[in-house]
């Protein structure tokens, strides 16, 4: 560990660092909200009035969560991606992004990681495109780089810390199913989303041929996954941020409970 520590130590008087003036428009464009509603995929999501949230408030929306039947109404503030990587090939990104540029509000920005910032600002024609860099740490700065995350709701947190938000609920967000439960989400993976294309392109999703016997890699990650959460719960404790898990559906379980739908 102290080897690593010197190497990485080396290794920046050489690598110039992240840095990306623009997200600071992010602060300007939430700045006066206090309030956020991060919503994901999970099939709980299907049984939530969603039209009912504070339409005063923050709502950030996550991957495949542009294909809600009530994507219009929810009007998000910002949809974020997490950054491409394998299996998912350029083809692939390109054709579920193009469907999403064509389902997402179009007043609606997207937040990319920054290795797919060519494909994104080719797909989402006419719409503000931020991007953001994995590889950082605590505190949190979206103008320099971000924890790295296990999963995409891992940025949509640290995006509402950098805002200043104070109080997030999350809706939808379930992990079940990476060790206990099939891969599911709120829309069939036979229509339009990420696996879609992924079927179509005849490539195989890990996910959804795992049986009764979990691959130790598998646990290994929702192990990584869920101290990811752990610490951004720490993080926000010291700066008296409340976040919730507002699902009475989800059995997510590393922040306090509080119904709000």
């Amino acid at each position: 560990m102290f080897y690593k520590k010197i190497k990485n130590k080396i290794k920046s008087y050489f690598i110039k660092p992240y840095a990306n003036a623009k997200n600071k428009e992010l602060l300007k464009l939430f700045n006066k909200h206090r309030t956020c509603y991060i919503l994901g995929s999970s099939p709980s999501i299907n049984k939530l009035n969603l039209l009912n949230l504070d339409k005063n408030a923050i709502k950030i929306t996550m991957g495949n969560f542009y294909e809600h039947p009530d994507i219009e109404i929810i009007n998000p503030s910002i949809h974020v991606f997490a950054a491409s990587h394998p299996p998912i090939t350029e083809k692939v990104l390109t054709d579920w992004w193009v469907r999403c540029n064509q389902i997402l509000p179009k007043k609606i920005p997207v937040l990319v990681e920054r290795r797919d910032e060519i494909i994104a600002k080719k797909t989402f024609i006419n719409r503000e495109v931020y991007t953001y860099a994995y590889g950082g740490s605590f505190p949190i700065d979206f103008t320099k780089q971000i924890i790295s995350p296990w999963s995409v709701t891992i940025v949509a947190l640290q995006l509402a810390i950098y805002i200043k938000i104070k109080t997030i609920f999350l809706l939808g967000i379930d992990h079940d199913w990476q060790c206990i439960k099939p891969y599911r989400h709120f829309y069939l993976h036979s229509e339009p989303s990420l696996e879609y294309y992924l079927n179509k392109e005849d490539i195989k999703i890990s996910y959804e041929e795992v049986g009764e016997n979990l691959p130790k890699e598998k646990l290994y990650n929702a192990y990584r996954l869920y101290q990811q959460y752990e610490s951004i719960k720490q993080e926000t404790l010291e700066q008296n941020i409340k976040i919730y898990n507002a699902d009475r559906y989800s059995n997510f379980d590393v922040f306090e409970k509080h119904f709000i739908l």
